[in-house]
């Protein structure tokens, strides 16, 4: 289904994050031009680097303008926004530890898996939005409200707040 023009911003965006999920799963790239480590913990120091430039302002932006409509104007909306928050949250707290150097011995060995954990709960969480929550979103909220969305969501940009840029 096309997207309506106040959630393409968002589904755009969410295209990169899909990529940063691929790359996190598989430890490597799929493109042979792109300029991705083959190093575990310089992945780290990229997904950190996305995730406060990019990801983090998204989830701010989603969950100040996109999830409260969808909590009131979507059937069963509630229980879809809570799962969506826990899941920033969770990440949040993913990269939160990657960040804050938690580098003993257990966690070096395992970073591996906390990447691929990582990327797997991104790759999941935007499935989720864009086809249930954008979904059900374009199907039960009015074409005023999602205009609304548009608005708030650009206003937010150009008054400094967070913004979508992944």
């Amino acid at each position: 289904m096309k997207r309506h023009p106040g959630l393409a911003p968002l589904s755009r965006e969410h295209h990169h994050g899909l990529v940063m999920a691929e790359r996190l799963v598989l430890g490597r790239s799929t493109n042979p031009r792109a300029d991705w480590p083959a190093d575990r913990a310089e992945q780290s120091a990229r997904l950190i680097d996305f995730f406060q430039t990019n990801l983090g302002p998204h989830f701010d932006a989603e969950e100040a303008h996109v999830f409260p409509v969808a909590a009131r104007d979507v059937t069963d909306g509630d229980r879809l926004v809570r799962a969506l928050i826990d899941d920033h949250e969770a990440m949040r707290e993913m990269v939160s530890a990657l960040a804050a150097g938690e580098a003993g011995p257990a966690a070096r060995a395992d970073l591996d898996g906390r990447l691929r954990a990582f990327g797997e709960r991104l790759r999941r969480h935007i499935r989720i939005e864009e086809r249930e929550l954008f979904e059900r979103m374009q199907a039960e909220c009015s074409p005023e409200t999602l205009r609304e969305i548009e608005t708030r969501l650009t206003e937010h940009e150009a008054a400094g707040g967070p913004s979508c840029r992944l």
